[in-house]
């Protein structure tokens, strides 16, 4: 899965990972795109990635985001209000059971 300039790869195995990795790492270098090898995280169970936390197989909200709702000053005008409503759809899944 790529999102930006992130990508995230699983799998179920060590030998589907290791798939993928050589497939993903071939087709960067065939379309000469460069990657930052020290941004990179290999054989990790739980990351970080724009803005949730994976953790084999789950999914859920990093915490430092939940603060920022929670300390979030209130909307002064209608673009506070909007730019306080966009960061809580983002996490809406986590929000409304």
């Amino acid at each position: 899965m790529a999102y930006l300039n992130n990508i995230i790869i699983y799998s179920n195995s060590e030998g589907e990972y290791k798939k993928y990795i050589k497939w993903t790492l071939q087709r960067l270098h065939n379309k000469e795109i460069l990657i930052a090898i020290k941004k990179c995280e290999f054989h990790i169970t739980k990351t970080d990635f724009i803005g949730f936390i994976i953790k084999l197989g789950r999914i859920s909200m990093d915490l430092k985001k939940i603060k920022a709702i929670v300390n979030w000053q209130d909307p002064e005008n209608v673009t506070g209000l909007r730019s306080f409503l966009g960061f809580c759809n983002y996490y809406r899944k986590f929000i409304i059971k």
